[in-house]
């Protein structure tokens, strides 16, 4: 029942990152004759509000007329969802002297981006230092949106999965335990979660690409010839792309080193 239940929510997991992120709404500010900020960078999906705080009116009318406004009176407003990526130039038809600009990222530029920011934007989710020598940074940050938000990787290969006084199973502030992250050692019946950590030759579990790829997908255990890989819901996670798993072995190859858990240590 409990394999059943965790192949259920990884499947569950991957549903929701398929479909769009999360949406969020943004301000812009007509305040001096002006659009405040004049150029904004969103994500897709998010939404988009215009405000007057102007007292004379204004609009917001699109250079390709997506979208116009009509006239805003002061301390009027107007949302637009943006569904589509894209540079998107507008102006104020009544002033059009009054130009801006609204940049839309594609759903992967979205993900490479919250990738980055769990390790790098304050405050840190994760506060490791990635190596990116020899790497594609986009590649790992897609890598590390893949492990950290989609795959819920530490959930079973960190132990303890968050730092001392972050669990938001308690109600604090979310961080993942830096220290052990992903070197496995928790226990699951009589299987042990493993290191996932690059060895001394930089190869994480100690699996080459090629290993990796097809651990995932068939569950074959590259260090046990013949076995067979439990508790681990490699046939949901092997239905990914080989984009995603080449991001995700990037990423294992790019977090530090780390030394596996006693089990007992591991609640």
């Amino acid at each position: 029942m409990k394999n059943k239940i965790r192949s259920f929510l990884a499947l569950l997991l991957l549903t929701v990152a398929a479909n769009p992120l999360f949406a969020d709404t943004t301000t812009v500010n007509i305040k001096d004759f002006q659009f405040q900020p004049d150029s904004k960078i969103i994500n897709l999906g998010d939404s988009v509000k215009w405000l007057n705080q102007d007292a004379v009116p204004h609009t917001s009318t699109s250079d390709n007329a997506l979208w116009d406004s009509k006239t805003l009176s002061s301390g009027a407003s107007f949302i637009r969802v943006f569904d589509k990526p894209g540079k998107f130039p507008y102006f104020c038809s009544i002033h059009p002297g009054m130009k801006a600009s609204i940049t839309v990222r594609t759903e992967e530029q979205t993900q490479i981006k919250i990738g980055k920011d769990i390790i790098a934007a304050n405050p840190k989710r994760l506060p490791i230092k990635l190596n990116l020598a020899n790497k594609d940074p986009n590649q790992v940050y897609l890598g590390s949106y893949i492990v950290n938000a989609q795959g819920g990787c530490a959930d079973c290969h960190s132990c303890p999965s968050y730092a001392a006084g972050h669990d938001p199973y308690k109600g604090e502030t979310k961080q993942f335990n830096a220290i052990s992250y992903l070197a496995g050692g928790k226990a699951f019946g009589p299987f042990i979660s493993a290191n996932l950590t690059p060895d001394n030759t930089g190869k994480p579990a100690g699996v080459t690409l090629a290993q990796f790829k097809d651990l995932m997908r068939t569950g074959k255990d590259p260090h046990t010839p013949g076995n067979t890989l439990q508790v681990m819901p490699w046939p949901v996670y092997g239905m990914m792309s080989d984009r995603d798993l080449e991001a995700i072995y990037a990423y294992l190859t790019s977090i530090p080193k780390a030394t596996q858990p006693e089990p007992a240590a591991c609640p």
